[in-house]
């Protein structure tokens, strides 16, 4: 995930293009990028230019969706940005600039709300931990498997 903050301190969301999703952007490697390049990349589709890119947490995810499991690794960046127009790329339905906590309202997967409040709430350090993602009556659920521990 990245975490683009402006220039009064609000987060960048968006919302996923025919769904009910709202999130960070986030960055899915691919073997031809570095993760600089990766980033950057992101951030250009936005019409974003990055400073002060830092890492603050990485986290294992597990999911159990419907029976099906998976684990995979999620690295949180934090990042300011001094461009105030956002460019709305292909895929993306809305993009909101909030402060953080109408952002964690307005995200509704309670993982990435749990990644930004530890990154939020304790800005000066580098976080790890695991989180299980699964769905109660049809609705997105987070479980913290391994308490938040700084790296």
């Amino acid at each position: 995930r990245l975490l683009i903050f402006n220039q009064n301190n609000e987060l960048l969301v968006l919302k996923i293009e025919n769904t009910n999703f709202w999130v960070t952007p986030g960055l899915y490697q691919n073997e031809e990028q570095t993760l600089k390049k990766g980033l950057d990349s992101v951030a250009s589709t936005f019409g974003l230019v990055l400073k002060d890119l830092e890492l603050k947490g990485t986290f294992l995810l597990k999911r159990d969706i419907n029976g099906k499991k998976s684990s995979s690794l999620r690295n949180v960046f934090i990042a300011k940005t001094e461009n105030a127009v956002v460019v709305k790329p292909k895929g993306i339905e809305e993009v909101q600039w909030l402060s953080t906590s109408e952002a964690m309202d307005k995200i509704n997967f309670p993982h990435i709300n749990a990644m930004i409040r530890q990154i939020t709430n304790y800005p000066t350090k580098i976080w790890g931990g695991t989180l299980l993602q699964f769905k109660e009556n049809n609705e997105w659920k987070t479980k913290i498997l391994e308490d938040f521990y700084e790296l």
